[in-house]
């Protein structure tokens, strides 16, 4: 079974009005993307594979950090909020529990279904998987609708016992320029 993308519950929702002739109005410019952002990394043209235990270093509790999503509203184009995670495994699927200390009302929790064949997280192909040191990256692409625009979305994982962060990036359908959509980057001192 496979689950739509795993930051659907965010509690920061940018909500557009059509004009007056009932046409949908262009999408504002493409905000910057972070350098730690998957609208700046090249995906191969093949793809990789992951398994459930390569995210046994998350699991458990005691993960900070925070959430930086575009908003077209802040004069830099971003916000931020501080957030908590705990992570949970049954079977094939990690259980990411968000909590946001400022804003409970976005607490919420987002399934991971990693795919018996390790090709697919949810819905998401993965693209790239590389090692260095301890930290696991893997890059996975899903065609997605973002607002009410078809578009391709993007996922930056960073996976470690102590750091562990999502980035996501998005390309509408007919531009070529990705755009920042948001990033989680958590940190704990060791594995809870």
């Amino acid at each position: 079974m496979r689950f739509s993308s795993i930051l659907l519950g965010l509690a920061f929702v940018v909500a557009g009005c059509g004009n007056d002739a009932g046409e949908t109005p262009p999408p504002p410019p493409a905000t910057p993307a972070p350098e730690e952002s998957p609208a700046r990394v090249d995906a191969p043209g093949r793809t990789a594979s992951v398994s459930i235990e390569d995210f046994e270093p998350i699991l458990g509790d005691g993960w900070t950090g925070n959430l930086v999503y575009a908003d077209p509203n802040a004069e830099s184009g971003q916000g931020t909020a501080d957030v908590e995670l705990e992570v949970s495994r049954e079977g094939q699927t990690l259980t990411l529990n968000f909590s946001f200390p400022a804003s409970p009302q976005g607490d919420g929790s987002a399934p991971l279904e990693i795919s018996e064949d390790g090709d697919w997280i949810n819905d998401e192909m993965v693209l790239r998987r590389e090692q260095s040191g301890d930290m696991l990256t893997l890059l996975t692409r899903q065609e997605c609708i973002e607002g009410r625009y078809i578009a391709t979305c993007e996922y930056l994982y960073d996976i470690s016992e102590t750091e562990f962060s999502i980035a996501k990036a998005y390309r509408l359908a007919g531009e070529e320029e990705q755009r920042f959509g948001h990033q989680y980057s958590f940190q704990r001192d060791s594995a809870g």
